[in-house]
């Protein structure tokens, strides 16, 4: 799901950057040591640093899968979503550069604030529902020492946020359907546990089963 996440940001990206804009998915400290990067050729980094659940509607059983036939052929666990934060940073040739290249993610979701079904890729390709994308909000709280933490001095950066479901795939197999039916038909009245008293020594006949065992079998 990250995987295919990071290659739906990039197809969206790619359709809103000015054409030679390099896109990373690399931890900001990696980049912090380069060079100004030549005119028109700069870098946009989206790195994911924050996962959290959207507890919003969270089905509590699992989801029946049925056959053509209306049969449950097992079952798969319910759809989650999860918001997946990154931190936008942009290296150029200077900072008027990287605010273009800022500005340019900004208009992008003013346009639309969705990313929507053409550029999804791999698992979310099944999707036929755009992906909310919020900018300068996160659930998970980044604090003032993630520039630390990151190794990089602090910088104008975006917050970007897009919810997206972690589509099931392992499915439970249901249990085989039923294709014989066994019933047995006997008198509870005279148990076979309890002996006739005086049938051993032919006082009296023992009595006669009112039913005979009988195997119904269907399939």
């Amino acid at each position: 799901m990250l995987a295919d996440m990071a290659s739906s940001i990039r197809a969206w990206l790619d359709s809103e950057l000015a054409p030679g804009t390099e896109i990373g998915f690399d931890p900001p400290g990696l980049l912090a040591g380069i060079q100004r990067r030549p005119r028109r050729a700069g870098i946009l980094n989206v790195f994911l640093f924050g996962v959290a659940e959207n507890l919003d509607g969270v089905p509590a059983a699992r989801v029946h899968v049925r056959n053509a036939d209306g049969r449950v052929t097992g079952t798969v666990a319910p759809l989650r979503s999860y918001h997946l934060s990154y931190l936008v940073t942009a290296w150029a040739a200077d900072t008027i550069e990287e605010n273009e290249l800022l500005g340019a993610v900004i208009g992008a979701h003013a346009e639309q604030d969705a990313l929507g079904v053409d550029h999804l890729r791999g698992s979310l390709h099944a999707l036929t529902t755009a992906l909310p994308l919020r900018l300068g909000w996160s659930p998970v709280a980044r604090g003032p020492d993630l520039w630390g933490a990151l190794g990089v001095q602090m910088r104008t950066a975006l917050e970007l946020t897009v919810t997206a479901p972690a589509l099931p795939s392992r499915l439970r197999q249901a249990a085989p359907p039923v294709r014989t039916i066994e019933l047995d038909v006997h008198d509870t009245s005279h148990p076979d546990a309890a002996p006739v008293p005086g049938a051993e020594i032919g006082l009296s006949p023992a009595p006669r089963r009112r039913w005979e065992r009988t195997t119904i079998t269907e399939h």
